[in-house]
């Protein structure tokens, strides 16, 4: 099991489309790094300015500039995270996910099952996408929130100030306040689990389509038509059923975790089962 295992990962990790993808995904939190540092150094600027020419005392505003706040999860002014979050599923997809659907084409699991049990193979390919999956997006997110916490100071959020968090309808809000760097780390496991699940999903697929763009678009397809629907429907759901919302660290709308957790375990259930016992039953040869 060990064995297969490593060879799945050194494949899933050393990849060309899953460093490609990486690349992209590290190339959006940059520039929204960038962005979000550039905003606070011009407050600083226009601060110190305002204190050479007045001597009113004024607000500085310390808690609304703050990396919990500025990283590119928790950031609603500029497109960047609209467009990292929009482009999650198909990242999380496009590192490994299409190899089981190469391998069955090419025949290559005909030779893996001769050698090894089907359940380690399977096992340790389901291990590889999912893992994989949830890298390509954990990564940026912790390149760009470590990058903003170099350069804006950690103050604590205050609730006065929430008018700059939107944090009013999240059923974590609290944890927000009271610690918000255990906030970030929920926020980045949940994105790690979710895009991994979001992969495995694409591999689960591989054993009912026959199209390699199929098993990677559908996914994400499937999360569009979600967000459609949550956002046509709103006045009905009243609350985010959207991933694509939910798994940002700020709130665009009610976030309950009686949606973000059995969504989770939904999922897990459904590509776990559909990816070991189909894949155990189903004869490659």
């Amino acid at each position: 099991m060990l064995g297969i295992l490593k060879i799945e990962l050194r494949k899933a990790f050393g990849n060309k489309l899953f460093l490609l993808t990486l690349a992209v995904g590290i190339v959006i939190a940059s520039i929204s790094a960038y962005q979000n540092i550039q905003v606070y150094l011009s407050a600083v600027a226009q601060d110190a300015y305002r204190k050479e020419i007045s001597d009113v005392l004024f607000n500085p505003m310390y808690p609304a500039f703050s990396p919990y706040t500025y990283w590119i999860s928790g950031d609603y002014q500029y497109p960047m995270t609209s467009l990292f979050y929009l482009l999650l599923p198909l990242m999380a997809s496009l590192a490994f996910s299409w190899s089981f659907f190469m391998e069955k084409k090419s025949g290559y699991i005909k030779n893996v099952v001769t050698r090894t049990k089907k359940t380690h193979y399977f096992l340790a390919k389901y291990i590889a996408v999912f893992l994989s999956g949830g890298a390509v997006i954990a990564f940026p997110l912790i390149i760009n929130f470590l990058t903003v916490a170099c350069f804006i100071p950690a103050y604590q959020p205050d609730i006065y100030y929430n008018i700059y968090y939107k944090m009013s309808y999240h059923f974590l809000s609290e944890l927000f306040y009271s610690s918000p760097l255990l906030y970030v780390i929920y926020v980045m496991v949940l994105d790690f689990v979710f895009s991994g699940l979001i992969a495995t999903a694409s591999m689960a697929l591989a054993f009912f389509v026959r199209n390699r763009f199929a098993v990677v678009l559908l996914p994400f397809l499937l999360l569009l038509g979600i967000q459609y629907i949550q956002d046509t429907l709103y006045d009905t759901f009243q609350m985010t059923i959207s991933p694509i919302d939910f798994l940002k660290a700020y709130d665009s709308g009610p976030i309950t975790g009686w949606v973000v957790f059995p969504s989770i375990l939904i999922l897990f259930l459904l590509t776990f089962g559909i990816t070991c016992f189909k894949g155990v039953r189903d004869d490659v040869f």
